[in-house]
């Protein structure tokens, strides 16, 4: 008898559900197939109406610092070839301007950056690690 009621609660857990009742929504395969759909329409849409697809966005600040200082481009000369004046890039890393669409397409060919990095949100920070100098080295965040 211990069997059967064993042999049964076996069965009647295959059949259930893998969410709970009530849960409504696509699962599982499905559901990356639509996410993969989507993402190739969003790149399409990035590709070919660019101004478009990034109307109304903002370009991340830390994004702009960080191409910057990966080239090492500083000074008056960045702020000349992007077509502007001295400090208009400067203000552009302390947020107090927002760079325009071409603006932002100058940048990412000066910089080799796709312009699409410019828009993602801020990288996370750098918690841990080392830092070293000509010196020594020092575990992040403690102070000397």
């Amino acid at each position: 008898m211990t069997d059967d009621l064993e042999d049964a609660r076996r069965r009647r857990e295959r059949r259930r559900a893998t969410q709970p009742v009530g849960a409504f929504g696509v699962v599982g395969g499905k559901k990356a197939r639509i996410n993969r759909a989507l993402a190739k329409v969003d790149e399409a849409a990035e590709r070919n109406h660019p101004a478009a697809y990034y109307a109304g966005k903002v370009p991340t600040l830390e994004r702009i610092t960080m191409a910057l200082d990966l080239c090492e481009l500083y000074g008056p000369e960045v702020d000349e070839a992007l077509g502007g004046e001295e400090p208009m890039v400067d203000e552009w890393e302390s947020g107090v301007r927002v760079p325009t669409f071409p603006q932002i397409q100058a940048l990412a060919e000066m910089t080799g950056f796709a312009v699409r990095f410019f828009y993602q949100p801020p990288p996370p920070p750098i918690t841990s690690g080392w830092i070293c100098g000509e010196d020594d080295c020092a575990p992040l965040g403690v102070k000397p």
